[in-house]
């Protein structure tokens, strides 16, 4: 309306012209002008405060980050603190490398033990099962379990080749834990479970290695083995006779250890006194040859006073420990010869007889 009387209006042609009055549609326009300049001038300073912010990401000392680009992988960033990327463009996982993870075989905690309470447990019967003594004819079912400690230790594999990591994990524990156990005794899987988790650890790593996981086995420890009643009663049987012959054994052995030293220290008393004897002999029997070789160069020399002196030495030995009586006869021609004892009565009939 106003602009149909403003046309009917005259202009004289004096003065100036006057200026239209504005109209709804150029103000709409000026106004949409000035909202787009605002917007502008708030959107592009966020925007690049945003882009700027996400240039940079943080790592924890044990934290390693694995940048994507369009979904490709572009690097495995390992340095703590703060680095950059792409911003818009790249994406950061962050993967924990230090931290050691549990997993539980044959059975699962329901609660942690704390101060005011005991952990629980719930047995895996089905997972716990195992052959053991597989290789002979006396297999036995055991239960098991175990924990393993790991680690991640190649994000990249841990991320992207496998779906379902600790599945593939307890897959692979399954196997090695009941191939292995076939191997051992049963006194073996029962009293030596370091062994257990010697033969486990090597061939688990191996296993999980060939499935690219990118996890590092730091522990396995054997918690418990026990066998099925039927079992359990059969080795209790066992380890009972095993007990009874161990003692015998021991008995046997402390028996052998008390007589055997004291035989043989009895033996070498034995020899030494017979080699004492036997020198003893051979000296007496070396200085019986000398004293005849100086007597019988003597003899040589003078035969009489030689005779004279065994005579003498005979005669000594002879009346050495006898009490002798030399008594004449009527005739002088015949002596008699009374050895006295210490008996009395004995020495009385033996002059009686010899008068």
């Amino acid at each position: 309306m106003m602009s149909e009387e403003y046309k009917k209006d005259d202009y004289s042609g004096q003065g100036p012209k006057p200026k239209k009055p504005p109209t709804i549609d150029v103000d709409i326009e000026k106004m949409k002008r000035n909202f787009k300049k605002v917007i502008t001038a708030i959107i592009i300073p966020v925007l690049l405060i945003i882009a700027l912010i996400n240039s940079f990401f943080i790592l924890e000392n044990k934290e390693n980050g694995v940048i994507l680009r369009f979904g490709q992988l572009q690097s495995v960033v390992t340095k703590p603190g703060i680095n950059f990327k792409v911003p818009f463009i790249d994406t950061v996982t962050k993967v924990d490398v230090r931290t050691i993870y549990n997993m539980e075989y044959g059975f699962r905690s329901k609660t942690k033990a704390e101060s005011s309470s005991i952990a629980q447990y719930d047995d895996q019967e089905a997972e716990a099962k195992v052959i053991v003594d597989g290789s002979n004819n006396n297999a036995s079912i055991a239960l098991i379990e175990l924990i393993i400690q790991y680690r991640i230790k190649d994000p990249v594999n841990y991320l992207y080749k496998v779906d379902d990591v600790v599945g593939t994990l307890n897959l692979a524990l399954e196997d090695i834990v009941r191939t292995s156990l076939q191997s051992f005794t049963l006194d073996e899987a029962k009293t030596q479970k370091e062994l257990i988790d010697e033969s486990i650890k090597p061939r688990l790593q191996k296993k999980i290695d060939d499935y690219e996981i990118g996890i590092e086995i730091v522990l396995v420890g054997t918690q418990n083995v026990q066998f099925l009643p039927s079992v359990e009663e059969a080795y209790q049987q066992k380890e009972n006779a095993n007990q009874y012959k161990n003692g015998k054994k021991e008995d046997a052995e402390k028996y052998y250890n008390t007589v055997i030293p004291k035989a043989n220290a009895e033996a070498r008393r034995l020899i030494e006194d017979a080699n004492a004897y036997k020198a003893e002999i051979i000296a007496e029997a070396n200085a019986g040859v000398a004293q005849f070789n100086a007597l019988y160069a003597q003899y040589l020399k003078n035969p009489d006073i030689v005779r004279e002196q065994y005579y003498v030495e005979a005669m000594t030995e002879f009346l050495k420990n006898n009490q002798i009586v030399i008594s004449s006869s009527d005739d002088d021609n015949i002596h008699k010869f009374y050895n006295f004892s210490e008996n009395a009565a004995k020495n009385d009939v033996i002059l009686g007889g010899g008068q």
